[in-house]
């Protein structure tokens, strides 16, 4: 019986696996595909046919990503893009790091934290269109149209979600025996969070 159960979990797990793979390559294999037609010149683009392996089926060349950084559109696109990105990732971490430790840690009796979680994840389904003019009426407002700071913003208010709900699991796996002991010696929330919390949950 045991061994029946054995060979019935080993086979479960070889079609997880298999499947697994199958997904990664479906997901994968676009960005491979984006790359090497990268690296390729454009005689082989249209030439090299399979999977275009570099090396074996063509010879690869960075000469288009040179032609490409030479250009000011270019660099002024991955500079704003390098901009918006890393900036409203740092807003949404340091917005969405205190709200999850909050809803990990704190219990309110207004709303449960249950149903806050779930807000927070209900965020992410809204669909983007929906907000658009309501976020220009108020960038607008602030006069903040066409600006590094606006893209920031609206990034970040939909990041913001999937920052709470991921931290917010991530302290509630850590040992509340490491707080309890700052507690007891002394600490304040602020430096069991900044001292404690934020270093294991790195």
């Amino acid at each position: 019986m045991a061994e029946s159960r054995s060979g019935s979990g080993g086979l479960q797990y070889g079609i997880y696996s298999l499947l697994g793979v199958i997904a990664a390559f479906i997901f994968l294999f676009p960005l491979y595909w984006a790359v090497s037609t990268s690296l390729r010149n454009p005689i082989d683009t249209f030439t090299v046919a399979g999977f275009g392996i570099p090396w074996i089926d063509f010879q690869p060349t960075l000469d288009n990503w040179i032609d490409q950084l030479k250009t000011p559109e270019s660099i002024r696109s991955l500079s704003n893009s390098t901009i918006i990105a890393v900036g409203a990732s740092l807003l949404a971490l340091a917005l969405g790091t205190p709200a999850a430790y909050a809803l990990a840690r704190f219990r309110f009796t207004l709303v449960p934290n249950r149903d806050l979680t779930v807000w927070f994840l209900s965020q992410r389904v809204l669909p983007p269109v929906a907000t658009v003019i309501p976020f220009y009426l108020v960038m607008r407002a602030l006069d903040l149209l066409d600006t590094h700071l606006a893209l920031i913003l609206v990034n970040a208010t939909f990041t913001l979600p999937f920052v709470v709900v991921i931290l917010r699991q991530t302290f509630l796996e850590l040992p509340l025996e490491l707080e309890e002991s700052a507690f007891v010696d002394g600490a304040d929330y602020w430096t069991t969070f900044s001292k404690i919390v934020l270093p294991l949950a790195a």
